[in-house]
């Protein structure tokens, strides 16, 4: 076990044992903050610190506080969780030998060689990520502690990464035997871009704007200034972050979701007749101003990073990699080659690729009814925003289904969207006030 990873199981232990799922939460929130470190690690097996935490809540006892919820977008992932464990284990035996890109194996070697689709254990690692994720959501929408979960984690990520990368800028690093703990690649060596805590500038990227989406909306909705300060802090955190990855999927997925959260930004501004007028006004002159006085030189990085991206060998292998995976799907008449059996850039084109149509459908619609029912309630509308920034930034980059900040946000939206079903008169009784049911004696 190592030492960040045992931080994380001793909360999650200490919150077994005491009855706090908010101890829980914080575990799993935390593992979420710090995606590349291992929990355990035996032999060549190593599972992440939110994988392991999620496994144990999985086989510990269901939490007595809470109610199930009745969702649609729940129904959708269950769905889709069982169809892909049916496709993953035929896929590899109907498909056998359809040329894929195995997980592990690297892209840009493969995408010239692919390899021949067979049963291997990227297939049982997807699968165990699949079901922690999963599990994890479950208990946090369960027990109401999912926004606990989310907030962890965000501060987690992005403190730590802004920390490493200040260590790191002042020749101090001493982090990587605590923080580069699972068996994945890393930044090559020479590469000066930020990457923190994560594996690469691009998952960093990915989780940073992310968090930047949601802690813009949840700044702009807040009520109370405490939160709304906290909140632009951790935004301010994240976007320098992001800024710092010099990554393509920091430019290309942060246009789409600056664009989409300017345009929602100016629709409620209209729809509420204009409220907040005078703040938006004289930020919008700050804005002006900094781009007449200083805009080619705050646009000269972002344009140098485009620049070497076009025509660079990383876009060709990623292009390369979403067009094999397009052709699995083909080869496999939409049926899917099964997790973890091919892994190509774009999310969306790694999900078709191993779940098939069937799952892209069945996962879409879930997060499709979660973002509809969110973005209707201000409680919702930053989890929900923090979820279209991550999915965004996954359809440029990071492509599986183990990013565990996905399985928070998700759990999220599901805890502020979903509708409850009545708890039973036992549990009922435990909780007299949230009811709204006092037993006076006469």
């Amino acid at each position: 076990m190592t030492a960040v990873g045992g931080v994380a199981l001793l909360l999650a232990v200490a919150g077994l044992v005491l009855r706090r799922p908010a101890l829980c939460a914080g575990a799993l929130g935390f593992g979420a903050g710090v995606p590349a470190t291992a929990g355990v690690s035996i032999g060549p097996v190593a599972l992440s610190a939110f994988v392991v935490v999620a496994l144990l809540l999985a086989v510990a006892p269901a939490p007595r506080s809470g109610a199930p919820v009745q969702d649609v977008g729940v129904s959708l992932l269950i769905a889709f969780s069982c169809w892909a464990l049916l496709v993953t284990a035929i896929g590899p035996w109907a498909f056998a030998g359809v040329p894929v890109l195995t997980p592990g194996k690297g892209v840009d070697d493969q995408v010239h060689a692919p390899s021949s689709l067979a049963y291997a254990i990227g297939n049982a690692a997807q699968v165990t990520y699949l079901l922690a994720g999963l599990a994890a959501a479950r208990h946090l929408w369960r027990t109401g502690t999912a926004p606990l979960a989310l907030s962890v984690a965000a501060w987690t990520g992005s403190a730590l990464s802004a920390a490493r990368g200040l260590l790191k800028a002042a020749g101090a690093d001493v982090t990587a035997p605590f923080f580069d703990t699972l068996d994945i690649s890393y930044s090559a060596p020479g590469d000066d871009r930020l990457r923190g805590i994560f594996s690469e500038p691009s998952e960093l990227a990915a989780f940073s704007l992310a968090v930047v989406a949601y802690a813009a909306v949840r700044t702009a909705r807040a009520e109370d200034a405490r939160v709304r300060r906290w909140s632009f802090a951790l935004f301010l955190l994240a976007a320098t972050n992001l800024f710092a990855s010099a990554s393509g999927t920091a430019v290309v997925a942060g246009c789409v979701v600056a664009a989409v959260l300017a345009s929602s930004f100016a629709v409620r501004f209209f729809a509420s007749g204009g409220r907040h007028a005078g703040p938006i006004t004289v930020a919008l002159l700050a804005l002006v101003f900094i781009g007449t006085t200083s805009g080619p030189q705050l646009l000269e990085p972002l344009m140098r990073i485009v620049d070497d991206k076009i025509g660079s060998q990383s876009l060709d292998a990623r292009s390369a990699a979403d067009a094999i995976g397009l052709q699995v799907v083909r080869e496999t008449a939409g049926i899917g080659a099964g997790l973890g059996s091919n892994r190509s850039s774009s999310f969306l084109v790694t999900l078709a690729s191993s779940t098939g149509i069937v799952g892209l459908a069945l996962f879409g619609g879930a997060v499709l009814s979660l973002l509809c029912r969110s973005s209707r309630l201000a409680a919702a509308t930053p989890a929900a925003a923090g979820l279209l920034g991550l999915l965004v930034a996954k359809s440029v980059s990071t492509p599986d289904l183990a990013t565990p900040l996905l399985w928070v946000l998700l759990a999220t939206c599901v805890h502020l969207a979903a509708a409850r079903e009545p708890e039973p008169p036992q549990l009922r009784s435990l909780h007299p006030h949230k009811y709204g049911i006092l037993h006076v004696d006469h």
